[in-house]
C-alpha cells in the first residue's frame, strides 16, 4: 500500500520527501527503493549521451580527414569530366574513343593504385605503433614500384591498335581511342609516382596538401585541354589527342609540387632506419594482393566496356557519360573509406580494436548517407544531367536509364567500399582480393554479355551486373569484418 500511495503521488505531480531531498542513508544506497529506478535511468542517460558524443566525435574525425580526399578525388574526376565535355563537341565516335582509352589507361593505373595502398597502411600502422621514422622507407618502396609500373603503362600506350581491333571495337572508334591513349600515357610515370606520394601523405594524416595541389592542377588542365583540343591561346588544335597531352602535363606539374612539399618535410624530420629491402617486402605483402584485386576488377570492367563498344558508339558514349557522373558520388564515398582506413590503421597499430570498430561504423554512416542522397538525385534528375553532356537524345536516354540503375546500388556500393578499405587497414588483404576478383568477374562482364548483348538490353543490361556485384560483395565483406581472423592478431599484448 505504501508503494502504491507513493506512485499515486508521483502521478499527481508531488514527490515524496525522500525522493525530493534524499538523506545520507539514501546516498549510501539504503534509501527508499523508489529512487533506484531514477538513478538507473540517469546512469543510462549518461552512458547514452557519452556514446552519442563519442560517435559524433569519431564521425567528425573521419570527416575532417575525408573531405580533402574527396575534393582531391573530385578534382581528378573533373579532369575526365572536362575532357568528356570538351570532346563531346567533336562527335560520338570521338567521345567513345576517349572513353575507351580512359578505361585502358586506368586498367594499368589500377594496379599501382592498389599497390600504393600498402604504403598508406604501413605508414598509418607505423604512426600508431609510435615508429614514424619507418614511414619514409615505405614511401621510397612505393615510388620504386610505381615508377616501374608507370614505365610499362607508357610502353603499352604507344600503339594499342592491335588490342582494340582484337576485342571487336567499333572501327569508327579505334583511331580516336588509339590517339587518346598514346597522348595521355605520356604522363603515366608521373601519375603513378603521384599515387605513391599521395598515399604516403594520407597515411601520415595529411590530406590537405594533395587536395590543394590537385585543385591547382585542375585549373591548369582545363585551360590546356580547351586550348589544345580547339586551338586557343596560340596553341595548335589537336582534337582528341589534345586532351591527353593536357592531362600528361598536369600530372607532371602536380608530382613536382607534392614532391617538393614532401622533400621539405623529410629534410626536417628523423632519418629513416628501416632497410629499403624490408620496406619493399612489407609494402608488397599488402600492396600486391590489393593491386592484383584492383587490376583484375578493372580488367573485368574493361572487358565490360569492350563488350559495350561492340554494340555501337551510342551505348559506349552513354556509358561514358553515366560513369563520369557516378564518380561524383562514389569518389566521396571512397574518400570517406580511405580516411577511415588511416584511422583504423593507427588504431590497430596501437592494438585498439574497439576504436577501429567505432571508426568503421562512423565511416559507414557517412558514406551511406552521402551516396544514398546522390542516388535519390540521380533518380529524380537523371534526364537533365545526361542532357548536359550531349545534344543526342538517344545517348541522353540511355544515360538516364543507367543513372536510374546507379540510384539502386548506391547504398550497397557505399557499404562495400568502406568494408574493403577497413579490411585493408586490418591487413586482411588476401581473402578480400580473392572474393573481390571472383564476384567482379562473375557479375560484371557476364551481365554485359548475357543481358546487354544477347538479351538486347545494351548498356542497361550490363549495369545490372553492378547491382549484383555490390550486393554480394557487401554481404561477404561484412561477415569478414565482424568475424575475420584478423581480430585475433590485434588482441592487446599481455
Amino acid at each position: 500500500m505504501l508503494k502504491l500511495e507513493r506512485w499515486d503521488r508521483l502521478k499527481r505531480g508531488g514527490l515524496p520527501e525522500s525522493v525530493a531531498a534524499p538523506g545520507a542513508a539514501d546516498r549510501a544506497g539504503q534509501g527508499p527503493r523508489i529512487t533506484r529506478p531514477f538513478r538507473h535511468f540517469r546512469r543510462v542517460a549518461r552512458v547514452t549521451a557519452a556514446r552519442a558524443s563519442s560517435r559524433a566525435g569519431t564521425e567528425r574525425e573521419v570527416f575532417h580527414l575525408a573531405w580533402p580526399i574527396a575534393v582531391a578525388m573530385l578534382g581528378e574526376t573533373a579532369i575526365g569530366l572536362v575532357d568528356t565535355f570538351l570532346v563531346s563537341g567533336l562527335g560520338a565516335e570521338q567521345l567513345g574513343g576517349v572513353g575507351l582509352a580512359t578505361t585502358f589507361m586506368y586498367l594499368g593505373y589500377s594496379v599501382v593504385f592498389g599497390v600504393t595502398r600498402g604504403v598508406k597502411v604501413k605508414v598509418a600502422h607505423a604512426i600508431g605503433e609510435g615508429a614514424p621514422e619507418r614511414a619514409p622507407r615505405y614511401l621510397a618502396a612505393g615510388l620504386a614500384i610505381s615508377l616501374v609500373i608507370g614505365a610499362l603503362v607508357f610502353a603499352f600506350g604507344r600503339d594499342a591498335t592491335w588490342l582494340l581491333s582484337r576485342i571487336g571495337t567499333d572501327p569508327a572508334i579505334v583511331p580516336h581511342a588509339k590517339a587518346s591513349l598514346a597522348a595521355v600515357t605520356w604522363g603515366a610515370p608521373f601519375t603513378c609516382a603521384m599515387a605513391a606520394l599521395t598515399q604516403y601523405r594520407q597515411g601520415l594524416g595529411d590530406t590537405r596538401w594533395p587536395m590543394v595541389i590537385t585543385i591547382g592542377g585542375n585549373v591548369l588542365h582545363a585551360v590546356l585541354a580547351w586550348s589544345l583540343i580547339y586551338g586557343h591561346l596560340g596553341l595548335p588544335a589537336l582534337g582528341v589527342p589534345g586532351a591527353g597531352y593536357a592531362t600528361a602535363v598536369t600530372e607532371l606539374i602536380e608530382v613536382l609540387a607534392l614532391g617538393a612539399v614532401i622533400l621539405r618535410d623529410l629534410r626536417a624530420g628523423p632519418r629513416a632506419v628501416l632497410p629499403l629491402g624490408r620496406a619493399l617486402r612489407e609494402v608488397c605483402e599488402l600492396g600486391i594482393p590489393t593491386g592484383l584485386q584492383f587490376g583484375a576488377e578493372m580488367l573485368a570492367f574493361t572487358t565490360f566496356t569492350a563488350i559495350l563498344s561492340s554494340m555501337g558508339p551510342r551505348e559506349i558514349a552513354a556509358h561514358q557519360i553515366a560513369i563520369y557522373v557516378l564518380r561524383a558520388s562514389f569518389l566521396p564515398g571512397i574518400a570517406v573509406s580511405e580516411a577511415g582506413s588511416v584511422l583504423i590503421g593507427k588504431a590497430l597499430g596501437a592494438r585498439d580494436v574497439p576504436r577501429a570498430d567505432r571508426v568503421h561504423v562512423a565511416a559507414t554512416r557517412l558514406a551511406v548517407g552521402f551516396m544514398a542522397a546522390c542516388g535519390l538525385l540521380f533518380a529524380l534528375t537523371g534526364a537533365k544531367i545526361a542532357g548536359l553532356f550531349t545534344p543526342d537524345p538517344g545517348i541522353a536516354r540511355i544515360a538516364r536509364n543507367l543513372l536510374l540503375v546507379a540510384a539502386v546500388f548506391q547504398v550497397l556500393d557505399a557499404a562495400s567500399i568502406v568494408l574493403r578499405a577497413s579490411l585493408r587497414a586490418a591487413k586482411d588483404v588476401r581473402v578480400v582480393a580473392v572474393v573481390g576478383i571472383t564476384v567482379a568477374w562473375t557479375c560484371i562482364p557476364t551481365f554485359a554479355w548475357v543481358l546487354g548483348k544477347h538479351a538486347g538490353l545494351g548498356a542497361l543490361g550490363g549495369w545490372l551486373g553492378f547491382v549484383a556485384e555490390t550486393g554480394i560483395g557487401a554481404c561477404v565483406f561484412y561477415m569478414r569484418w565482424k568475424r575475420g581472423g584478423w581480430r585475433a592478431r590485434y588482441a592487446p599484448l599481455e
